[in-house]
Order: structure tokens, then sequence, then C-alpha cells
């Protein structure tokens, strides 16, 4: 009786180690597509016509994706990415005083993005009920 649980288990555990393996040859490792776009990337024109900054409205400094942010002239995907990692901002000159990015490239930007989404929230403090 003891034999046939033998071969049952063994066959159970090779089965279970095959379709490890199979799982593992059909399925390709996901992409980080937070990092899009790449710091070494050069958008294109096509690329940038689709940012809220090329229709005029201008991107937020807490909420903005890293491809509106590295649309932005003077910035690209490095300062983007610096900008993302320094969030939140209270103001604009944030920018320069948290010195994320140059006086010059402020000067390009301060009329293309706004500071208006997602802040950190504080968490409210208890009343007192009397």
């Amino acid at each position: 009786m003891r034999i046939p649980f033998l071969v049952v288990s063994l066959l159970l555990v090779v089965g279970a180690w095959a379709a490890a393996l199979q799982n593992q040859q059909s399925a390709p490792p996901l992409k980080d597509q937070s990092a899009y776009p790449s710091a070494t990337h050069k958008m294109t024109a096509a690329e940038k016509s689709n940012t809220p900054e090329a229709h005029g409205q201008p991107v937020d400094l807490n909420s903005g994706s890293k491809k509106d942010l590295a649309a932005l002239p003077g910035v690209g995907p490095a300062l983007a990415q610096n900008i993302i990692v320094a969030r939140p901002f209270k103001s604009k000159e944030d920018l320069l005083r948290k010195k994320i990015i140059p006086q010059s490239t402020f000067d390009q930007i301060k009329d293309l993005v706004t500071v208006q989404g997602p802040k950190k929230q504080s968490v409210p403090t208890k009343s007192n009920p009397e």
C-alpha cells in the first residue's frame, strides 16, 4: 500500500514542477511603466503633442505624470523624475527652494506649471467632546 502512495506523491511533485516551469516560460516579465520616459529618452514631437502643456493647460507639479513633466521646456525625463521624488510642493517656487531645477529652467516653466493636485494630508486631530 505504501508504493502507490509514493508514486502518487512523486507524480504530484513532478506535475507541480512542470507547471511552474511552463508558467515561467509563458509569462514575460512586466516592464516598469512608471519609468516612462527613461532618463535617456528624447521625446518626439508626437509624444509631446499629447501632454497638457501642448494643449495650453498647466501641468500640476503634485499630480502631473513623468511624461507631462518631461515635455516641459528644459525639463526632460531626468528632471521630471527629480520633481516627482521631491513631491509634495506648496508653491512653484519650491522647485528652487528644494534645488530641484536651476533658475534658468524655472524661468522657462513657471507660467506652464501649477500646484493644485494632491498633497500630503494631515491626520485630523480628535476634537475634545465636552
